[in-house]
């Protein structure tokens, strides 16, 4: 690794000279300013880890060369160092974002100043981890990892860019595996939350009680179990953003509650009757039909209404065939390892076009990572298909065009039915080979076909 580059400003030759050394001797690259000015003129032409500098200099002091540094967007920890320490210069320079003020002579404290170095250089790396991870989460959640072009998910896309500005509530609805966490996150990192908290509640996942308490906290005591006061995800959320998961799942009991909260931003914690306030937003999504759940008097009406404020219905894959090349290749990108196929067969495509998706575009992404795994070219072909695809998919198509393959159809039957025989006997081919009638070459012969090894140890789709 290459070794941290330490930025050294002293007006005085001696104490250059000496810090100089002692750094170099543990192994930093240290590049030496005999002033403000000249340090400031090797900062801006070359990149530094951290920077250490005298106070008092006749050019610029040390707290000038630190405003400049900042003014600059450098984000980089500045160590002041000075012969003439006061408490309030100590104070003032490191409420202004000095990441230590040290005093002169180093040598008398040589340890612990190189304690604070090191605790500088482990700071400016964390900086850095957390600037790449910032960086990676608002690509991942940017508008281009929204696949599609079909007209519904381009008036969602439009829907989301204004939303997204405001802290306005939006109530997500679509079936499973259509993406709707997705488009929630994508509106907190695309808002001026961003930087804030982002806390998920998985409502289907929680009973009444553990509900309550997830979402408030509560105090030590204040039910069987309750050993420690805790904080809810409201709170914690505080100047973020609340996704409740699955909001249709909320007991009854508990929406009117949870209506208070939304409307008020207060709330108390589970045995505690002081109000708590917080600043947050709510993002709500649902598999469910609400307007029915109101209906059949399973969701209050009030709430649908103060959640829904901003609707955006996520529609099933089988209502935007169209997106699915775009998909499929965005997934064989995604997913995509050395000596994996990068191609895919335009067959496979109208075989993907022709299935029902029920698990929408989870379901597309596990199926592509699950062909991609077991493909022995550079190209996905109808071979690599699941069975139970290539039969529903051939099956649908031949009903739509009103007419039958035969041989399609047979081989896809033969398929299923050798499958199956093989679940049954687990595995055993001499037993399988029986079952079928048939020797067991032409057994063998038949797994290598249809890749069926690659199914073992799971059951056969319906």
């Amino acid at each position: 690794m290459t070794p941290p580059r330490i930025l050294v400003v002293d007006d005085e030759p001696n104490s250059l000279f000496g810090i100089c050394q002692i750094l170099k001797d543990e192994g930093y690259r240290v590049i030496p300013a005999e002033n403000g000015k000249q340090a400031l003129e090797k900062f801006q032409t070359n990149s530094f880890d951290i920077i250490i500098t005298d106070e008092k200099m006749p050019d610029m002091s040390g707290m000038e060369l630190f405003s400049a540094v900042k003014k600059s967007g450098g984000q980089i920890p500045v160590i002041l160092i000075t012969a003439y320490g006061s408490v309030s210069l100590a104070v003032e320079a490191l409420k202004q974002g000095v990441f230590y003020f040290f005093e002169k002579p180093i040598f008398n404290n040589l340890e612990r100043f190189l304690t604070i170095v090191h605790q500088a250089l482990k700071t400016q790396e964390m900086e850095r981890e957390l600037d790449h991870l910032r960086k990676e989460v608002s690509e991942k959640y940017s508008f281009p990892n929204i696949i599609g072009n079909h007209p519904k998910m381009q008036e969602i896309f439009e829907i989301i860019g204004r939303v997204a500005k405001t802290d306005k509530t939006v109530l997500i609805q679509g079936e499973s595996g259509t993406g709707k966490d997705l488009i929630a996150k994508i509106i907190h990192y695309n808002s001026r939350r961003k930087e804030k908290p982002l806390v998920a509640v998985p409502c289907g996942a929680l009973t009444d009680t553990l509900l309550t308490s997830e979402l408030f906290g509560h105090t030590k005591g204040a039910f069987t179990g309750a050993i420690k006061e805790t904080v809810g995800r409201f709170q914690a959320a505080d100047g973020g953003t609340v996704i409740l998961d699955e909001i249709g799942e909320v007991p009854l009991s508990l929406q009117k509650t949870l209506l208070r909260v939304i409307e008020e931003k207060e709330f108390e914690r589970v045995g505690d009757s002081r109000p708590i306030r917080v600043d947050i937003r709510i993002l709500a999504t649902t598999n469910r039909n609400l307007q029915e759940e109101i209906k059949k008097g399973n969701f209050r009406e009030d709430l649908y209404y103060r959640l829904s404020i901003v609707g955006l219905t996520i529609p099933p894959l089988r209502e935007r065939v169209s997106d699915i090349p775009l998909l499929v290749n965005h997934f064989l990108k995604k997913f995509k390892e050395e000596g994996h196929p990068s191609r895919i067969d335009p067959a496979v495509l109208e075989h993907l076009k022709n299935y029902p998706w029920h698990g929408n575009v989870r379901e597309l992404s596990s199926m592509v990572q699950q062909m991609i795994l077991f493909c022995d070219g550079h190209t996905l072909t109808v071979n690599d298909l699941p069975p139970h695809l290539r039969f529903n998919s051939q099956s649908v198509q031949a009903e739509t065009e009103g007419k039958i393959q035969l041989p399609v159809m047979v081989s896809a039957l033969e398929e299923k039915w050798i499958l199956q025989k093989l679940i049954e006997s687990d595995w055993n081919q001499e037993k399988t080979a029986k079952l079928l009638g048939i020797t067991r070459k032409m057994l063998t012969n038949r797994i290598k076909k249809y890749k069926l090894a690659r199914l073992k140890n799971k059951s056969i789709p319906e």
